[in-house]
């Protein structure tokens, strides 16, 4: 067997053993960190030894800053803790069963018989796979940072939220801005219904003149305005309807742009999505600073009742800060 190989079937085994430490549907991260280092002192001794990993005291080697070494190898620079639980009993008691495992693995034998290179390379194999894991059930499971400053202006924390969702990349910027200014016309217009769909949904294939409806107008959530969402502008004219496009303020020259090249500037109202939403807030809050955190508190309630109706990544999900829940 070559290195990839043994590295294929002894990840089988860690598999095993990590999802046998799930807890509904969660991964704690001592589980994860446990998992790096074990890998890690099978660099130095194979089988793995308790003599050789245990102190006497704690796991050796499971600190925060031998974990951010680990996972910034394989590509992973985010945060991920301060410190592994090296002291912890639950991480003692991982550490003995990974042991168990790796250690009964019918590939141990054929890992034995590697040369140093190879095993190095099958060291690396189930730790970038580890680290794998760990991007799956910590960072892309983590919900959004949220950043509260009263001495600030509301907008702020608008713009900090869309910030971090911009940071995640992929999709996440368009989801939570369509979510942001759902969450904002439910508090806004309680006596109204404002649809709740999925970011994926398509307008078209649900037959919607917008992402949403209010009354006659008909408002369309974009962090990147195309000549497909002007033509649906054209569109709702001809339908009687009044379009409304939201999108990130640094997008609306380009949106403003789009719509005059079909001749219907005029007709198209265009806004800024921070400005829609901290607007709203402050409207809503009468100009109140109490009423503000009151109003905040309610939003982001709000979108995250809105976003875990619809939505089957919790990373959307919006992290109230505790001078938020205290406000």
């Amino acid at each position: 067997m070559n290195a990839e190989s043994i590295a294929d079937v002894i990840d089988v085994d860690i598999e095993q053993w990590y999802e046998a430490q799930r807890n509904e549907g969660t991964v704690n991260r001592n589980v994860m960190a446990v998992g790096l280092i074990m890998c890690e002192h099978m660099r130095t001794h194979f089988p793995l030894d308790e003599s050789k990993w245990f102190t006497g005291s704690q796991v050796s080697l499971l600190g925060g800053g031998r974990i951010k070494s680990i996972l910034a190898r394989h590509g992973e620079d985010r945060p991920f803790a301060s410190e592994g639980g090296r002291t912890s009993r639950g991480s003692q008691d991982l550490a003995r069963s990974f042991q168990e495992v790796v250690n009964g693995s019918w590939a141990a034998g054929e890992f034995e018989e590697l040369g140093e290179d190879d095993k190095l390379s099958v060291i690396n194999l189930l730790q970038a796979r580890m680290a794998g894991r760990i991007r799956a059930d910590f960072y892309d499971r983590q919900r959004l940072p949220l950043e509260i400053d009263f001495n600030k202006q509301t907008r702020h924390t608008v713009d900090r939220l869309l910030a971090a969702a911009r940071d995640k990349g992929g999709n996440t910027a368009g989801a939570v801005a369509q979510h942001l200014v759902g969450a904002t016309l439910d508090i806004r217009h309680t006596g109204l219904a404002i649809e709740n769909k999925s970011y994926t949904t398509a307008d078209q294939q649900t037959g919607r003149a917008g992402d949403f409806m209010v009354n006659d107008t008909a408002i369309h959530v974009t962090v990147g305005p195309t000549e497909a969402l002007v033509a649906k502008c054209q569109d709702n004219i001809e339908q009687g309807f009044h379009p409304l496009i939201l999108t990130s303020e640094e997008k609306m020259g380009a949106a403003r742009a789009l719509a005059e090249n079909i001749g219907i500037r005029d007709r198209v109202a265009v806004r800024g999505i921070e400005d829609f939403v901290a607007g709203s807030i402050v409207d809503i809050a009468r100009y109140s600073e109490p009423e503000t955190r009151r109003v905040l508190r309610q939003l982001f309630d709000t979108y995250n009742l809105r976003v875990a109706e619809v939505e089957p990544d919790p990373s959307l999900l919006v992290e109230v800060p505790e001078n938020l829940i205290q406000a």
